[in-house]
């Protein structure tokens, strides 16, 4: 910036170069007027932009045709209209199926929330009721959760001797260092289930999906194990042989 020649008004007495201007002669009335101006610009810019509607995260089911695959993903849209629009673009179609369903993510979430909420409440009475009746007293009752939902369960340490779990849903369940002996479950799908350090003392885990499950230091005495799927679980050559009853040549 050039410094401005002296004149009778400023005569070069306390001159600075003006920071945010291109002239350094600008009067400090006509500085503060166009910054003024200028804030309330940016007021406003800042304004327009926070009344600019929020993305939406939703989720959708697709079916294209009777019997065929479900299919499921995300998007982000401002309102269902804009979604069902993205989701044209996003499927390549013309036409969305009749049955097709666009769901905010967070209502969804509040429902899982709550239905977690329900299943947790109604699990923590009938695991009270079968510590009664482990204990033998008359009000209590053997927990029976046969073909139940309970997957990603967090049931660690906890005593469930006898319980039944036949056909249950179990993929993603915490059973680590729990107590299962004498259960039963026969045909659940135990997937990616932790059941390390689990006393599984002459339960039975007849055709159960064990794929990919924990069972690290987990006690198989007299588990059965018959047509179970083993694979890539987490599991000791030595604890496995014993488990299968195998014996050396």
């Amino acid at each position: 910036m050039v410094k401005p020649k002296d004149t009778p008004q400023n005569n070069g007495i306390g001159w600075q170069p003006g920071v945010g201007h291109n002239r350094g002669d600008i009067s400090p009335e006509e500085l503060a007027a166009e910054l003024a101006e200028l804030k309330a610009a940016e007021a406003s810019t800042e304004a327009s932009q926070n009344t600019k509607p929020l993305l939406i995260d939703y989720l959708y089911e697709v079916r294209f045709f009777p019997g065929g695959d479900l299919n499921r993903g995300e998007l982000q849209a401002f309102d269902l209209m804009h979604a069902q629009r993205q989701l044209h673009l996003v499927l390549g179609v013309t036409h969305l199926p009749v049955d097709t369903k666009i769901i905010e993510k967070n209502v969804i979430d509040e429902e899982l929330r709550q239905w977690n909420a329900a299943r947790n409440r109604r699990l923590l009475k009938a695991l009270t009721a079968h510590h009664h009746w482990l204990q033998g007293d008359s009000d209590g009752v053997r927990a029976d959760f046969s073909n139940e939902d309970l997957s990603g369960v967090d049931l660690s340490g906890r005593n469930l001797s006898h319980v039944s779990m036949a056909n249950a849903t179990l993929s993603g369940a915490n059973f680590r260092s729990a107590k299962l002996v004498g259960a039963d479950l026969t045909g659940s799908d135990l997937s990616s289930a932790n059941l390390s350090k689990c006393d599984l003392t002459s339960a039975s885990m007849a055709e159960a999906n064990l794929i990919g499950a924990d069972l690290t230091a987990a006690n198989l005495k007299g588990t059965d194990l018959w047509r179970a799927n083993l694979a890539r679980c987490t599991i000791s050559p030595e604890n496995l042989h014993r488990a299968l009853g195998c014996t050396e040549a």
